[in-house]
């Protein structure tokens, strides 16, 4: 299983990421977000939001944005959580930058 181990950097939509294996992959977000965006009710639609997207953090294995969902705890509160998205769809979406040749 592939996940990923830091954030190298983010620009609005695409962040650079390290990989467990030791590749350097880019993931592009911004068709994955316009597609889920099209459920009202999407938590994904808040990351259309430049400013939000850039706060994306790693927790060693995956990529989520602090408090972007809500959620009912077994006492019928409402709790925010993370918004994440698994390794394994991010993996798919990435892809590595191949080196210029001069």
């Amino acid at each position: 299983m592939k996940w990923i181990e830091k954030i190298l950097e983010v620009k609005p939509y695409t962040i650079k990421t390290l990989w467990n294996d030791g590749s350097v992959r880019l993931i592009n977000l911004e068709e994955f977000i316009k597609k889920k965006s099209l459920n009202p009710n999407s938590s994904f639609k808040k990351l259309k939001n430049s400013d939000v997207f850039i706060k994306v953090k790693c927790d060693g294995t995956s990529l989520y944005w602090e408090n972007l969902i809500k959620y009912k705890d077994l006492d019928g509160g409402e709790k925010d959580g993370n918004l994440d998205i698994s390794p394994e769809l991010l993996f798919e979406l990435s892809y590595t930058q191949l080196k210029q040749v001069i």
